[in-house]
């Protein structure tokens, strides 16, 4: 397999971006560290990441969605090899923002142990701490999802993939950024977070290689 160095320290650099600017620590800080991906400011935030970083994916979903929206790569050892490469490098880069925020803020971070206490004390299930599930309505939506997404990215726009993530919010966009948190905190939660980040990336990938299926066999219209 190629050592593709250059292509996976743009990995590290950019989602090194989205965890420090998008995502915050853990979900937010006292600060309101991160803007969150959400509305116009979380479409300017992406779009100006992947214009810093031109070549990476970023997010996992979107790792997900390139190697499976291609057929070839199924049967591919390198092609998986580097995906799997991609993904580490998206949760190192994600562990090396949290390292340096943990050094610049210290104990004013709203933490993960803090956003477990603050969700239990409202009655709500933090996403660390609940166990994945499976749910056929969830997974015909990534699924769906997928389709979708893997025709906007052909499209190769600028803009159109940014406000598309925004737009279908459902999506654990923000997996990566979850899994480095859980692994900086030791917060034995590992699992409730790896499944998904695994498991719904497959979903989505698996809607985008449908999508391309019924794409290359819908009748071309015959030219005048």
């Amino acid at each position: 397999m190629e050592m593709k160095l250059k292509e996976w320290m743009n990995e590290i650099g950019g989602a090194f971006a989205v965890t420090w600017l998008i995502f915050g620590v853990t979900l937010t800080t006292a600060g309101n560290t991160g803007m969150g991906l959400a509305g116009i400011m979380g479409v300017v935030g992406m779009t100006v990441a992947w214009m810093a970083f031109k070549g990476a994916d970023i997010l996992p979903a979107v790792t997900w969605l390139k190697h499976m929206s291609n057929k070839d790569n199924l049967s591919d050892g390198d092609a998986w090899a580097n995906t799997g490469i991609t993904l580490v490098m998206q949760i190192i880069g994600g562990v090396v923002a949290y390292v340096l925020m943990g050094q610049m803020y210290g104990d004013d971070i709203f933490g993960y142990a803090d956003a477990v206490t603050a969700s239990a004390a409202a009655g709500v299930d933090f996403w660390g701490t609940t166990a994945w599930s499976f749910d056929l309505g969830a997974t015909l939506g990534l699924i769906a999802a997928g389709a979708v997404l893997g025709q906007v990215m052909a499209v190769d726009s600028r803009w159109a993939m940014p406000v598309a993530i925004v737009m279908i919010s459902f999506v654990d966009w923000d997996s990566a950024a979850r899994m480095a948190s859980v692994l900086m905190n030791e917060a034995g939660d590992t699992v409730n977070v790896a499944l998904p980040w695994l498991l719904n990336g497959v979903f989505l990938g698996a809607g985008a290689l449908l999508g391309s299926i019924i794409n290359e066999n819908i009748p071309a219209g015959e030219e005048e």
